[in-house]
């Protein structure tokens, strides 16, 4: 099993002692787990307790970047580029009235 190394402490007040309150099956069946692996339940406790941690400094980064992300998507949508709308192709009966200002106007 990959176990933590944790960093050598210098003092008593480095530690602090946890008292659990765990259903009684799940403790016998962890302890004989960790009599079998030959780990304390202590080191086992503080790994997992320092996975945790671990796993959800990742986790909290992934939703910092992901709220990021939505807050750039609202932004692009509350502030839309201006669109410039062409003007809609009116038919004309005959050429005559395709007159060089019309020309102007479309081309722009």
């Amino acid at each position: 099993m990959n176990q933590t190394i944790s960093p050598h402490f210098s003092h008593k007040n480095d530690y602090t002692m946890i008292s659990l309150n765990v259903p009684n099956y799940l403790k016998t069946n962890f302890d004989n787990l960790l009599k079998f692996k030959k780990v304390s339940r202590t080191s086992m406790l503080v790994n997992l307790m320092e996975t945790y941690l671990r796993n959800e400094l990742v986790q909290i980064k992934k939703d910092n970047e992901l709220t990021k992300s939505f807050k750039e998507i609202k932004h692009k949508y509350d502030n839309p580029q201006k669109v410039t709308k062409e003007k809609p192709m009116i038919p004309y009966s005959n050429d005559e009235e395709m007159d060089e200002q019309f020309w102007n106007e479309r081309l722009g």
